[in-house]
């Protein structure tokens, strides 16, 4: 084997690593990233920290990173009942720029030797550092945010989503708007009391006739 060749293989391998790959198949081009399924149900579990509505259409979950050891919590949107996923992120926190910095650039390049070859590299806007567009119009990015009034801390995204104007992001948008203007549903009745009635039993005193 090259050593180029097994400089490749070594640093694909820590990427998926630090991805939290299952398999070879599995991870970002299959709308997979740290063990979550875009378009799939999101299930509350004791790596639940929060659950919040940040809008009619938008739950966010966040988790600890039981997959992702390098973030600080992995940051999830769903649609408001079903809680289907719409992306996931992990998210890490920094003191100073330079750290930031770094760390993203160190994602960036993991990804981009990982799936790169699936996930050509897309127009990068805002906040992203690197976004790479995978088929089924997936997008998966590293993004720093500096601080703001809000917080003291540099943060660190690294996060897939389907993007708002692919068919699967449309389908997903649909759905969520769905839900968020579906009535709630009833609760189930309660077998016990729908089968009582309010006529006296025969042997109580309300329930025997006096004698005429």
């Amino acid at each position: 084997m090259s050593r180029k060749h097994h400089s490749l293989t070594h640093a694909l391998a820590a990427s998926c690593a630090a991805l939290a790959c299952t398999t070879v198949q599995a991870g970002p081009p299959e709308g997979d990233l740290f063990g979550y399924k875009l378009g799939a149900p999101y299930t509350i579990s004791e790596l639940t920290q929060q659950r919040t509505r940040v809008s009619p259409m938008v739950e966010m979950m966040i988790d600890k990173p039981d997959k992702a050891p390098d973030f600080k919590a992995i940051e999830l949107l769903a649609t408001p009942k079903s809680l289907t996923l719409i992306s996931v992120h992990g998210v890490a926190d920094f003191p100073d720029e330079t750290q930031a910095r770094a760390f993203a650039a160190r994602q960036s390049a993991q990804i981009a030797v990982a799936y790169g070859d699936k996930c050509p590299k897309s127009p990068s806007f805002m906040n992203d550092l690197l976004k790479l567009l995978c088929p089924g119009g997936l997008e998966l990015s590293v993004s720093y945010y500096p601080p703001d009034a809000s917080r003291a801390q540099h943060k660190v995204h690294l996060g897939l989503r389907l993007a708002p104007d692919s068919e699967a992001g449309r389908r997903l948008s649909r759905l969520a708007q769905q839900e968020s203007t579906a009535p709630s549903t009833p609760p189930a009745p309660d077998v016990d009391s729908a089968q009582r009635t309010d006529k006296p039993k025969a042997d109580t005193p309300a329930a025997k006739q006096s004698p005429q």
